[in-house]
């Protein structure tokens, strides 16, 4: 299905910062306000820096960049896990986050109550519920291990729950973050099936990963992230040759020369 005009997500001059040290609390507020001499300053860290892109809807996005550069704050930020400092994410339709494998996971819970637990989290009844349960174990392929609990499961068992489930379950714009990374080659094939197969029927995908050929695979266009700042976005291609190399492209000069008219509509 062809990419839309209308966007999905717009982001505009995000920015987040994080207070390092100490945590403020109201001890150390009263301890600072009578003591001012001995308070140690707060350091502050920006995350993102005037983050600003849009994501058309339908579109299979990635986003890209090394360790600290702002990646799972800004997925975190678009999935309302947190609020920016500053800026603005308008993000249209229901949205369905993984962003770490087995998130929100009790491990005194059992994999089928998990499942029940995620439905309801994402507002589905227990029938509808229950008529995905199925697939979602077709898909994990754990259908043995489902009653059992959550800490006897290794990290790609949870990995393959939480993205069977994921998969099973509706919404508009899918975000996902690194989830592949701990699954075995044969699941991360399916894996890249299925999100066709999700972007095929029209969905929003956010795809973040290390591996930028799993990336330049799957997505249209991307996004390039370094130390918080939006360094490239574009075609997916360009954004992973700008990403290899540390250079952003050169923009084109375009010549008039040749072209007729006196320039009134420009």
């Amino acid at each position: 299905m062809p990419i839309s005009s209308d966007p999905a997500i717009d982001c505009v001059g995000i920015t987040k910062e994080y207070r390092l040290g100490q945590e403020l609390t109201l001890q150390r507020s009263l301890a600072r306000a009578l003591r001012p001499w001995r308070a140690v300053p707060l350091q502050r860290f920006r995350a993102l820096d005037d983050v600003t892109f849009t994501v058309p809807a339908g579109a299979f996005f990635g986003i890209v960049g090394p360790n600290g550069s702002g990646k799972s704050t800004l997925t975190q930020i678009l999935s309302g896990i947190t609020v920016p400092s500053a800026g603005e994410a308008r993000v249209r339709g229901r949205v369905l986050p993984l962003l770490e494998v087995g998130a929100g996971f009790h491990d005194e819970l059992t994999g089928r109550e998990i499942v029940f637990l995620l439905g309801a989290i994402m507002g589905l009844s227990r029938q509808e519920i229950a008529t995905a349960l199925p697939l979602i174990l077709d898909m994990a392929g754990i259908e043995h291990h489902i009653d059992s609990p959550m800490k006897r499961y290794s990290s790609g068992m949870r990995a393959r729950l939480s993205f069977a489930a994921a998969m099973s379950f509706p919404a508009d714009i899918y975000v996902f973050d690194e989830v592949l990374a701990v699954v075995d080659d044969s699941f991360r094939e399916q894996c890249a099936r299925e999100l066709a197969g999700l972007s095929a029927a029209g969905r929003t995908i956010l795809f973040m990963s290390h591996d930028l050929d799993l990336v330049v695979e799957l997505c249209d266009l991307g996004l390039w992230l370094d130390r918080g700042t939006v360094r490239y976005v574009g075609e997916i291609e360009d954004v992973a040759a700008a990403y290899r190399s540390g250079t952003v492209p050169a923009v084109r000069a375009v010549s008039a020369a040749g072209r007729r008219g006196d320039g009134h509509a420009r």
